[in-house]
């Protein structure tokens, strides 16, 4: 990974001191961890969170149309597993935006 790479995570993903190991910013939401409530600054940000991910769950529905992974594998291939899913996520990241046109900046069409 880059170090200007970022990881979304969610609580139960102990790898806080790898990122910062290797320089990667780590995105967790907050938890209440004993509060009623979140702060202002911590609502805002776990709303942040939420609209990232919702396109995340997008891009990982179009990874499970190959279903490759659901099936049985043999061990003798696992040494290709990894191969496999860069080639389904390259597939998918030619695939049409996730994202409407409307979302991006057109100053430089």
């Amino acid at each position: 990974m880059d170090r200007q790479d970022a990881l979304m995570v969610d609580r139960g993903f102990k790898i806080d001191n790898i990122c910062n190991e290797k320089g990667n910013t780590l995105i967790r939401p907050p938890f209440l961890k004993g509060k009623n409530q979140f702060t202002r600054e911590e609502a805002l940000e776990t709303k942040s969170i939420a609209s990232a991910r919702v396109h995340i769950e997008r891009i990982d529905q179009r990874i499970k149309v190959f279903t490759i992974f659901q099936n049985k594998f043999c061990w003798g291939h696992g040494h290709l597993a990894h191969n496999i899913m860069v080639i389904i996520s390259g597939i998918c990241n030619l695939g049409s935006s996730i994202f409407s046109a409307d979302k991006f900046n057109t100053q430089f069409e």
